[in-house]
């Protein structure tokens, strides 16, 4: 079995209506031609109503002329008379709204706190392994060389 088969079975899965939708929104609009194209970012039919988003003010100013709306309009008829297996519906009115542009600001490196050293090596050593017993003396070593260093 091709992937493509695969992918075309879970599409006709009514779980996915959505994800079926989106695609057919998808190959609608490459039929608008290149220029178009890379000026929307995404498409849906909702409520009779086609929304597309486009990436800037500028593609907005220039899709919502009416020569393309009526364009828009025809090309979605004719592509559900084409498919007639299509999950996308006709549409009465178009509408379209600009995407904000999300930037990621880089991450600062945070400084790295300090650590400060509250003990002052002054305990009482209470192991009876000797591995351990040794363990706690250079430990107590370390931190009153820190303390007098500082």
């Amino acid at each position: 079995m091709k992937s493509s088969e695969i992918i075309n079975h879970i599409l006709e899965n009514p779980l996915y209506k959505n994800l079926k939708s989106s695609k057919e929104c998808k190959d609608f609009l490459n039929l608008l031609g290149k220029n178009r194209v890379n000026l929307i970012k995404f498409a849906y039919i909702k409520e009779a109503t086609l929304f597309i988003a486009v990436s800037h003010p500028l593609a907005l100013q220039e899709l919502k002329n009416d020569n393309i709306i009526s364009q828009i309009k025809t090309l979605l008829k004719s592509y559900i008379n084409f498919n007639p297996k299509t999950s996308l519906k006709p549409c009465n009115d178009v509408k379209f709204f600009v995407t904000k542009i999300v930037k990621f600001k880089k991450a600062s490196p945070t400084p790295s706190k300090i650590m400060i050293e509250k003990s002052n090596g002054e305990f009482v050593n209470l192991a009876q392994n000797s591995e351990i017993y040794t363990l706690f003396e250079n430990l107590r070593i370390a931190i009153k060389k820190a303390k007098n260093a500082s």
